[in-house]
């Protein structure tokens, strides 16, 4: 009678898949931890102002102004920033919707304003890099 399995297949098998859960159970856990989100806002290639997001079911409107009576209401909530109103003609950056993620930017062309979103870990500092 042979034996399927011996004892050092499934020592190997066993230790296959410890490796295999504690590599997902490490992704996982990657994504947890306090993140701080900033908003930063630019007109023209200059930073002209920097906003938390707020916490909970708050909502903020900023308005931006970028010169010559052309101004974005920017809408922040928890969950991201979106651009609410514009007076550009193409209302591209109102269309957009709505970004979370670090990284992630709306703009709008005929004002010459990016918002965008630049994230940490607390306590590490900001990558101005990657950023």
């Amino acid at each position: 009678m042979k034996v399927p399995f011996k004892i050092g297949d499934l020592l190997v098998y066993a230790f296959i898949l410890l490796l295999t859960a504690g590599s997902f159970a490490g992704l996982y856990r990657m994504g947890f931890g306090k993140d701080v989100r900033r908003v930063t806002v630019e007109v023209g290639g200059k930073l002209i102002a920097t906003y938390d997001l707020p916490k909970g079911n708050k909502e903020n409107e900023v308005r931006v102004d970028a010169g010559k009576g052309r101004y974005n209401l920017l809408i922040l909530t928890s969950s991201g920033v979106s651009v609410g109103e514009a007076n550009c003609p193409d209302q591209l950056c109102v269309k957009w919707g709505r970004i979370s993620k670090p990284g992630q930017s709306i703009v709008c062309l005929p004002h010459k304003v990016v918002v965008s979103i630049v994230g940490n870990r607390e306590g590490e500092p900001l990558d101005d890099i990657a950023s």
